[in-house]
């Protein structure tokens, strides 16, 4: 049986995705009982190649206390999206990488994504787009111009599988999640995404994602759903013949 996530990462970059991403992982955790969310931001701050010694350490007592007053910020914008237990971390790695690194000790990921405005390519060319490819975890993309209630994410989730993923980790997965909820799930398995993406009512499109993501699956499905839908997209990696990982 799939279990319910108990470890929810959610990626932040401050913006109005991120507050809808935090929003919604803070209601899954509350629902499904999961334990503190976990935040995450990434800020590198690399010393330049000449600084003397005296300068790299006093560089690094300037990022440890920026260190501090980030990891408080992140707190304090986490607390104002949701009512759920929070931890903040700040990595100083790039993004995707620190994402990726977080990710492994997981059971699913969120992440706010800007449509096609403004700040969309930073999140959906090279961050997004990157843990979207590489993650072994369920991954929950979420638009900051969601048209409903995002307390109303859950109520009707529709799963789409095409070959040859079966698509039957994605159904058990998002179930759960449903279930959490009082929601319902369609079995869309094997119908067109065309179709699956039109559902009436659909709230979520849970989408089986192979474990190999190759370029032709990420320019037919990820990235055309990731820039045109505006449900939440949860991407399930399972293997062809329907496990998780």
């Amino acid at each position: 049986m799939t279990p319910e996530p108990l470890s929810i990462l959610v990626a932040v970059d401050f913006g109005a995705a991120s507050a809808r991403a935090v929003s919604l992982g803070g209601l899954i955790a509350d629902r499904c009982g999961a334990g503190t969310l976990r935040l995450l931001h990434a800020e590198a701050g690399e010393a330049p190649a000449y600084f003397t010694h005296d300068q790299i350490e006093a560089l690094e007592r300037q990022q440890q206390a920026m260190r501090t007053q980030a990891a408080q910020f992140l707190t304090a914008f986490g607390h104002r999206q949701t009512g759920h237990a929070v931890s903040a971390a700040i990595d100083e790695r790039p993004p995707s990488d620190a994402i990726l690194h977080a990710s492994a000790t997981a059971d699913l990921i969120v992440m706010g994504t800007h449509g096609r405005r403004g700040a969309a390519r930073w999140w959906l060319g090279s961050v997004a787009g990157r843990v979207l490819r590489e993650a072994r975890r369920p991954l929950l993309i979420v638009r900051d111009d969601v048209p409903h209630d995002i307390t109303a994410a859950l109520s009707r989730v529709v799963v789409h599988a095409a070959a040859p993923q079966a698509g039957h980790a994605t159904l058990a997965y998002a179930g759960r999640l449903a279930a959490c909820f009082g929601g319902d799930v369609i079995d869309g398995r094997g119908w067109p995404i065309e179709r699956a993406v039109s559902t009436p009512r659909a709230t979520m499109l849970a989408l089986a994602t192979p474990m190999a993501r190759t370029a032709v699956w990420l320019s037919a499905y990820g990235e055309p759903l990731v820039r045109t839908s505006t449900m939440p997209i949860l991407f399930v990696p399972e293997t062809p013949e329907g496990d998780l990982p």
